[in-house]
């Protein structure tokens, strides 16, 4: 496909240009190449566990530059969405230190993990949780049956680790939907087309002049689709080239273009 018209570039984070703290093997000459050529280039991600000041220094070790008003994080979206809703809320968290920082940083309260009144929350947000116990999934599940609003920060069911995939925010929601027999209040993060609408909005740039590049299909390559944005699927993280078999690569989930990895971007960039 002619990627000539393309005027900005979206990019999702992990599994795309990062794994860990290694930059994937031609991100940094990818996006310098984009610049050099007057693209605009953009990171929508759904992290749900690093805040802006943490992404921004994971691409620093990755010896790649970005601006600040260049990144459009889930987990900022979503504590500016909460503050809205209700200024000073209480919040249950099941989440990393980055997801508290963007919460706090919203005046939102953060509740303890232990011993939390089901009846004092406001809100349950999920994200990415790499210390979840029994005890807190038992006091998010009960805070939210006595009225606390369900959010998801993103619905990703795994995301790529430097040994291979890992359970996501997805994972914990799909836990707390099975036992409540319904899904979130609120859903933040791709396949919503929020963060790429925002992204564009950005730099006044029209659905139709923009690139989505992600690894994951019913995720990034699904909320490109829906947003009216040509599609670049990337094997180096989520995705198998196995995966363009499956249903969730018809219809939104079909990519337009497929490539091993940004690197390949490389030849094909206008």
């Amino acid at each position: 496909m002619e990627l000539r018209h393309i005027k900005g570039y979206l990019f999702d984070i992990d599994g795309v240009l990062l794994l860990g703290k290694e930059a994937i093997p031609g991100a940094k000459e990818l996006l310098d190449a984009l610049r050099s050529r007057g693209k605009h280039v953009l990171f929508v991600s759904n992290t749900s566990s690093r805040s802006r000041l943490q992404c921004i220094e994971q691409f620093t070790r990755a010896d790649i530059q970005i601006a600040d008003e260049e990144l459009f994080l889930a987990s900022e979206e979503t504590s500016q969405y909460i503050a809205r809703l209700k200024p000073k809320a209480r919040a249950y968290v099941l989440g990393a230190k980055g997801l508290y920082a963007e919460l706090e940083k919203e005046g939102i309260e953060i509740l303890p993990s232990e011993n939390v009144d089901p009846q004092a929350v406001d809100f349950v947000v999920v994200g990415r949780d790499r210390t979840l116990t029994y005890d807190k999934l038992t006091a998010a599940f009960q805070a939210i049956t006595h009225g606390a609003k369900f959010v998801a920060v993103n619905n990703d069911p795994t995301v790529p680790g430097r040994n291979g995939l890992e359970p996501g925010a997805g994972a914990i929601v799909a836990a707390l939907s099975a036992m409540l027999g319904r899904g979130p209040d609120i859903n933040m993060g791709k396949p919503a087309t929020l963060l790429l609408e925002m992204a564009a909005q950005h730099r006044s740039l029209k659905p139709h002049e923009c690139a989505m590049v992600g690894d994951t299909i019913d995720v990034d390559i699904v909320a490109g689709n829906r947003a009216g944005m040509t599609t670049i699927l990337v094997l180096s993280g989520n995705a198998s080239r196995e995966d363009l078999n499956s249903q969730a690569a018809q219809g939104d989930g079909r990519p337009d273009i497929v490539v091993t990895s940004v690197r390949d971007l490389l030849d094909m960039i206008a």
